[in-house]
């Protein structure tokens, strides 16, 4: 009788990477995506994913076309007396801490602690792929708990705000938006000759975000030639910290050169499937400090999630 064959491990990585490589072959960035009233949250702990989890939950809310961004685990599903429909696909959370543990020295018997860091992937279904009609507990009552009012803010107060905390020398005029890391200054076309507010405000955070790197802050590579993938890489960094600075101030992203660099983007997560999750954290970090210097800084974000509450 022939061996079983021993069963695929699976790369969440390389899965990740492939979902979005489908979205952005469609011109669709899922960091872009505007922020929903009702928070990615699990539908049952009402614990609100924080770090990546909200952005890795969107994706598979973009790919799948789910109408809620509320999840449950599987055993969590089945205490309610709720299904998972057959076929349905689990979304992939990426959990991550610090922990301690004490080991004795061989020589002195002195006990010391150890700190280490962990990280592992857990499996949660949306909403929309739970059956309740043997439950007493209904979905939808569970998602009217979670629904708020939409902020239609514009919030342009706290974007001028934010410009100003960073003390970054500005020159404006010309007809183009860069920033230049030799001279740690950034060029601004005249604010009337953008299309409107909001457009402004998004580039000059996306320059922001880039002057974040300059080696006295954040000191990422900046050195990349146009059309190298250190620059490409630089970029996706640029308009993915953009997204959630401008998330947090209410104000859309949208770059007109969003679409040019998407080609180049999908070559590096072909490449190296976890070229997101490193864009990711170098995005979030230089986000937190452009929103953190302007006391704008979402309590407790940042932090990430953990086994229990998720």
């Amino acid at each position: 009788m022939p061996k079983a064959s021993k069963k695929t491990k699976t790369n969440d990585y390389k899965l990740i990477a492939d979902k979005l490589l489908a979205l952005m072959s469609a011109g669709t960035l899922p960091w872009h995506k505007t922020w929903s009233s009702t928070p990615y949250a699990n539908a049952l702990t009402g614990h609100c994913y924080t770090g990546m989890n909200p952005l890795l939950a969107e994706i598979d809310v973009m790919i799948s076309g789910y109408s809620t961004t509320l999840f449950v685990g599987f055993k969590q599903a089945a205490d309610k007396g709720w299904k998972i429909r057959k076929g349905s696909k689990a979304t992939g959370l990426c959990l991550g801490g610090k922990g301690v543990k004490q080991e004795t020295d061989s020589e002195t018997g002195e006990t010391l602690e150890k700190f280490y860091s962990f990280s592992r992937w857990l499996r949660v279904f949306n909403l929309d792929c739970v059956d309740d009609d043997e439950a007493d507990i209904k979905v939808e009552n569970v998602i009217a708990r979670f629904q708020g009012e939409p902020n239609t803010s514009a919030r342009i107060e706290d974007a001028e705000k934010l410009i100003a905390a960073q003390q970054a020398e500005i020159v404006f005029g010309g007809n183009r938006a860069c920033y230049s890391p030799s001279l740690d200054k950034i060029h601004l076309p005249i604010y009337r000759s953008f299309s409107n507010a909001e457009a402004y405000y998004a580039t000059a955070v996306h320059e922001l975000v880039h002057r974040t790197g300059h080696q006295s802050r954040l000191a990422r590579n900046l050195d990349g030639k146009k059309r190298s993938p250190e620059y490409a890489f630089e970029e996706l960094v640029a308009d993915m910290g953009a997204a959630f600075v401008c998330g947090t101030l209410g104000i859309p992203s949208d770059l007109e050169h969003h679409a040019s660099y998407i080609a180049e983007w999908m070559s590096l997560i072909q490449d190296d499937s976890k070229v997101f999750f490193k864009a990711f954290k170098l995005a979030k970090t230089a986000a937190d400090l452009l929103l953190d210097n302007a006391g704008l800084l979402p309590e407790g974000d940042g932090a990430e999630d953990n086994a229990e509450a998720a």
